[in-house]
């Protein structure tokens, strides 16, 4: 079985066990992911599990997202029992609707404002980043190798998404080019 035929076995399981709208959203991503070089790799959780994928390309030393299936926990604001769950990488992108706008502005209030800034975490650079403006216009940077979580979407975002992740991958790409 060659790697495209294990990626595709890997998506086809996953997206098997969403419900049909999550379907209509999350395939055309997963795989649009795959044609960017993203090779997923399943996340094995206690017991076993291994639902989840990460979307992981080696030219580039980073995951792009990660997708689960179902959730069956809810938490915080983001999470829907019964619905799939996507977090994402699009710091390259300057901007964005409001489902990308609250899944930053619910990362950074879930850890009370925590991990927020440029604080060095070795993996990024200063301009690496998410940057949320609440309406009193206090800003707020959130690291660029975080993968943020994201509401459940509908179809009407797949454009969006897939626009999101070429201009991530082409950011990443240019760096591994320059050799940075």
């Amino acid at each position: 079985m060659t790697q495209t035929e294990k990626s595709q076995t890997l998506i086809d399981a996953c997206i098997a066990k969403m419900n049909e709208a999550d379907k209509a959203v999350y395939r055309p991503i997963a795989e649009y992911a795959a044609q960017l070089g993203y090779t997923p790799k399943p996340i094995k959780k206690a017991g076993g599990n291994v639902d989840e994928l990460a979307f992981f390309k080696s030219k580039v030393k980073r995951t792009l997202m990660r997708i689960h299936p179902c959730i069956d926990k809810a938490y915080g604001q983001v999470r829907e029992v019964g619905k799939a769950q996507l977090r994402l990488v699009f710091f390259a992108t300057s901007e964005y609707s409001e489902p990308f706008r609250f899944g930053i502005k619910n990362v950074i209030e879930a850890f009370d404002g925590n991990y927020t800034g440029y604080y060095v975490c070795g993996r990024c650079d200063d301009n690496e980043r998410y940057t949320y403006i609440y309406p009193d216009g206090k800003k707020v940077f959130r690291c660029g190798c975080q993968l943020i979580e994201l509401p459940p979407m509908n179809e009407e975002y797949v454009d969006e998404m897939k626009a999101m992740m070429k201009a991530q991958d082409d950011f990443w790409m240019q760096k591994a080019r320059a050799g940075i």
